[in-house]
């Protein structure tokens, strides 16, 4: 009996003390004070987090005494914008950490403008195949001489069909998945089709269960920003002077019942009330599905009922409240359109006339940029869209482009990803091949009307401002309507608000048409500009292109 009793205690003791790391550790849920660091071993384990400001000082000791195989530790109270470094593991085991790669950096705090921060963004990457690991491999290089913030997925995050083997082998395995990137870099996720071919639900999104929802831990009661949703498939949060709306394009039942469904009618009220209540200088929505593509998938196929009732649906919305950027993925390409407005039906109805707000680049290497006001009569008017598919998925498509699309990018011709900054009143957004060449750049600026002048807010006094030619060499046409003598003066400054000739022009205005031209701008330098005419407190402005 004592041999047998001693048998059994050395099994137990070899179980207790033989558990591997099968999954992580990976970053959740990052904010500015927060985080929560998730991993999984092969048996069930407490879970103990050593944290501090050096591989070799990780003097923060959080301990979890629930013997579990998939573990979350949260860790709070952390300062803001500050690197912290930590190990996992087990009793006195440490399973992963405690050196330079195992780290994390708190984020910056909701609303502030001044310090900047750039995302990764993929689309369609957990293929399990050579492209995913090329646009891995172009990120590790990225990743040398810049620092990264965060980890945009736009759904389909594993193939074929989001099974709990699939995102280990595809997507935390470190020869094909991202092993060596969780370590470091919180990821904010929203799934995919494939993702919901492993989840379970009615049409209530609060029942939606599966490996995607077990895997990941989201802002659903607004821990940073937004208001909370209360479910993890949809939810939002403000980092720095952005907010994100991360959405689900894959509740068929909920968009096709709009108005019926109490789960739609909660879905649209919470999505109207975030907006409304959104400060943030850009809002930045992603889903999966687009609305608009002529790529793997088209937006115009009737059988698209996702794309199609997405862009009918939530578009509408998103553009009342001034949403500047959309990012979906699902059609494996990259595409990416001009700033437009109000197109909510097939391809066939886009009036360029009348939903083209921009139709240049958007790229500030050509001298171009898109425009978004905050004031007066365009107000908040025009977003992009752009669709990141292919960062793992190379297939041939149609060839055609839709007519939104500025610039299309096949994933038969090869892959890659997205690397979104924001600072300031600037959002720049660079598409990298995963050869590491510049395929596509676009930058959005808010422009304010405190920016141009001081307590300026909105014209009423000026009207049908025309300004040729546009873009100009030396000199420039000014002509506007007025409704009565008043002291007027025209300004120029840069896109960001600096003005360049503090008074290009002094006078008063006559009632009716006013024409004024303005010479000697030959040595302005080529670039964009914007020009304002202010009547006492009244102002309209206008983009200029110097050639």
């Amino acid at each position: 009996m004592k041999k047998l009793l001693l048998s059994i205690a050395t099994i137990f003791s070899v179980s207790a003390y033989s558990q591997t790391l099968s999954r992580g550790p990976y970053l959740q849920s990052l904010t500015n004070n927060s985080i929560k660091i998730m991993w999984r071993t092969s048996d069930s384990t407490n879970s103990i987090v050593r944290y501090g400001d050096s591989p070799s000082a990780l003097t923060n000791v959080i301990t979890d005494n629930a013997r579990l195989k998939n573990h979350i530790v949260k860790i709070s109270g952390l300062n803001t914008k500050t690197k912290y470094y930590y190990s996992v593991g087990y009793d006195a085991t440490v399973l992963a950490g405690g050196n330079e790669q195992h780290h994390f950096t708190t984020a910056i705090n909701p609303g502030d403008s001044t310090t900047g921060f750039k995302f990764w963004v993929t689309g369609d990457f957990g293929g399990g195949n050579n492209e995913q690991i090329k646009v891995r491999r172009w990120f590790e290089n990225y990743l040398q001489s810049n620092v990264v913030d965060s980890w945009l997925w736009l759904g389909d995050n594993v193939y074929n069909d989001g099974t709990d083997a699939e995102y280990s082998a595809k997507v935390f395995d470190n020869v094909y998945g991202y092993d060596s990137i969780f370590r470091f870099l919180p990821f904010y996720p929203i799934p995919g089709n494939h993702d919901y071919n492993s989840v379970n639900g009615t049409e209530d999104a609060s029942t939606h269960r599966g490996p995607y929802f077990d895997m990941v831990e989201v802002f659903k009661n607004g821990e940073m920003g937004g208001i909370p949703s209360n479910m993890e498939t949809y939810y939002s949060y403000d980092y720095g002077n952005t907010h994100f709306l991360a959405l689900n394009s894959e509740m068929y039942r909920v968009l096709a019942f709009w108005d019926v469904l109490p789960t739609a009618i909660q879905f649209k009220n919470w999505l109207i009330n975030d907006l409304k209540n959104s400060g943030g200088k850009f809002k930045v929505a992603y889903w999966h599905q687009p609305p608009y593509s002529k790529g793997s998938h088209d937006s115009d196929d009737f059988w698209e009922v996702f794309m199609i009732a997405m862009r009918e649906k939530v578009v509408p919305i998103l553009e009342q409240y001034g949403v500047d950027l959309v990012l979906c993925g699902h059609s494996h390409v990259y595409e990416r359109s001009y700033l437009i407005n109000k197109h909510y039906g097939n391809s066939g109805t886009f009036n360029r006339n009348t939903m083209l707000i921009d139709s240049t680049s958007g790229n500030p290497d050509n001298n171009r940029t898109y425009i978004k006001y905050t004031y007066g009569a365009n107000k908040d008017k025009g977003t992009v869209y752009s669709i990141v598919g292919n960062s793992g998925k190379s297939e041939a498509e149609n060839g055609e482009m839709h007519p939104v699309m500025y610039k299309k990018y096949a994933a038969d011709k090869g892959v890659g990803s997205m690397i979104l900054e924001v600072k300031g009143s600037v959002l720049t957004a660079t598409y990298y091949k995963e050869n590491g060449e510049i395929f596509d750049k676009f930058r959005i600026v808010k422009q304010d009307s405190v920016a141009i002048i001081s307590g300026v807010k909105n014209n009423t006094s000026v009207n049908d401002l025309k300004i040729y030619p546009n873009p100009f060499a030396n000199s420039l046409m000014v002509e506007f309507d007025a409704k009565e003598i008043k002291p007027t003066s025209i300004s120029i400054q840069n896109i960001v608000g600096q003005l360049i000739v503090q008074t290009i022009w002094n006078g008063k205005s006559t009632v009716g048409k006013n024409k004024i031209e303005l010479n000697n701008l030959q040595d302005l330098p080529a670039g964009e500009y914007i020009i304002s005419i202010k009547q006492n407190e009244d102002i309209v402005s206008e983009k200029l292109v110097k050639l």
